[in-house]
């Protein structure tokens, strides 16, 4: 059976964890930072509105971090990459474990995405939805057609 689905999803899985592994390094390079500075440097640059609730929410969270959370936030975003990419390899190959594993957390999502579109009902909550949904629905095509008697 060929499954080019599967090498697609693979892909994102990969992409996914360079992303993360871009946030593992990116923490490490502003370790040493003051980044609640940098935060509002880079607010006045963009001429965001320093009164914006989220990017209030922000800078709170800015002032809480210590060298210790970042340390965790750059362990977190290693293990997180290490899983994708173990789930890319995984679905590129084939592996039938790897299926079943991108399906359920695949298929875990789905609750967050529906309550972030009852919290903020906007265009990217839907179509993050709607491509969640499509790659779970595809995952249960692939394990239905792959299943044995």
């Amino acid at each position: 059976m060929k499954f080019e689905g599967l090498n697609a999803i693979a892909l994102l899985e990969g992409v996914k964890g360079v992303l993360a592994l871009l946030v593992a390094v990116g923490v490490n390079a502003l370790a040493g930072q003051d980044l609640y500075q940098l935060t509002e440097q880079m607010i006045r640059q963009w001429s965001l509105s320093p009164s914006n609730h989220y990017l209030a929410l922000f800078l709170n969270l800015l002032e809480k971090l210590t060298r210790q959370s970042l340390t965790w936030v750059t362990l977190l975003a290693f293990l997180y990459a290490s899983f994708r990419f173990v789930m890319a390899y995984g679905l590129w190959n084939k592996l039938r474990w790897t299926e079943w594993f991108a399906f359920i957390s695949g298929s875990l999502y789905i609750p967050f995405e529906l309550y972030a579109i009852s919290q903020t009902p906007s265009l990217v909550n839907f179509s993050i939805l709607a491509f969640n949904l499509m790659v779970v629905t595809y995952l249960y095509w692939v394990l239905k057609r792959g299943a044995r008697p």
